[in-house]
């Protein structure tokens, strides 16, 4: 490791720790919902009220309501029955993913392209997740989906610090090292702040330990690890990333059973359902 790149680590580590380094925020509108969720006085029609201050982001809502996802026998057209159909819990989920991409909009115009595959990656990993959820026990594919959503988060407060302090393009060119060692104690500090909940606070920090075996049923982390390795498919650059069968988190799963062919052939049959998501993530 460099000496720059060695200095730039231990500066971000050190700005964090002191709360000088800008992390992202919970979106107002998240905000508002826990707020209103967790006010016994309040309930589905309050946080109705809320998303519908918002036309397109209910509108997104009602489209998942209404997928085959959640079994909606009628189609819904009221953003107070979509609510009644998920449950305040998932509903709080849900929205907080369809508005996450708020938080990938910057400014800079030399961080654009990296952010936007961030985002892509993101939104494929979530979407692949949300559908290995249902069928695994035990876990919800709207937490699923937010889990896949934001495993990378710890990313952007890197990119947008080096391209604020570092603008130098052949210092860029390192910043793969920066993030391999500090995208998962970021991602989780993040998550920790927005109160989001130990099953999803841990999925940055357990991501990339191939290895990482545990006891008990499968966790949001081998299910977004799993959805990572099924993202890097047909990709010319695998990122490292092991074979399934030797990877303790697959083996968790339902899929394991079937053969480590099983969640291609999951993720083809979901192929239209997994589109559909990518785009209401990008809103």
């Amino acid at each position: 490791m460099s000496q720059n790149i060695f200095e730039l680590i231990v500066q971000i580590e050190r700005d964090a720790e002191s709360n000088k380094l800008e992390l992202p925020s919970l979106p107002e509108i998240i905000i508002l919902i826990q707020e209103a969720v967790d006010n016994p006085d309040m309930g589905i029609s309050e946080v109705a009220r809320i998303i519908q201050l918002d036309p397109t982001l209910a509108a997104r809502l009602l489209t998942i309501a209404n997928s085959p996802l959640y079994g909606a026998k009628l189609n819904l057209f009221d953003v107070r029955q979509a609510i009644q159909l998920l449950g305040l819990a998932v509903a709080k989920d849900v929205v907080t993913t369809l508005v996450i991409h708020n938080i990938f909009n910057v400014s800079s115009m030399r961080l654009h392209t990296r952010i936007r595959n961030l985002w892509q990656h993101s939104c494929r990993v979530a979407a692949i997740s949300q559908v290995m959820a249902t069928v695994t026990p035990g876990l919800q594919p709207d937490r699923a989906m937010l889990a896949g959503l934001l495993h990378d988060i710890g990313v952007l407060p890197i990119l947008v610090y080096a391209d604020r302090f570092y603008g130098d393009e052949n210092e860029a060119a390192k910043l793969d090292e920066v993030i391999e060692q500090l995208r998962g104690s970021l991602g989780q500090r993040i998550l920790q702040q927005w109160q989001l909940g130990d099953d999803i606070c841990v999925v940055p920090i357990e991501i990339d330990d191939w290895d990482r075996d545990h006891d008990g049923a499968a966790t949001y982390s081998d299910i977004v690890q799993v959805a990572h390795v099924h993202s890097q498919f047909g990709l010319n650059d695998r990122q490292g990333t092991p074979p399934l069968s030797r990877m303790p988190a697959f083996n968790k799963l339902s899929l394991a059973k079937m053969g480590p062919h099983a969640g291609i052939e999951l993720i083809e049959q979901a192929r239209e359902e997994i589109n559909v998501t990518i785009r209401l993530l990008n809103g």
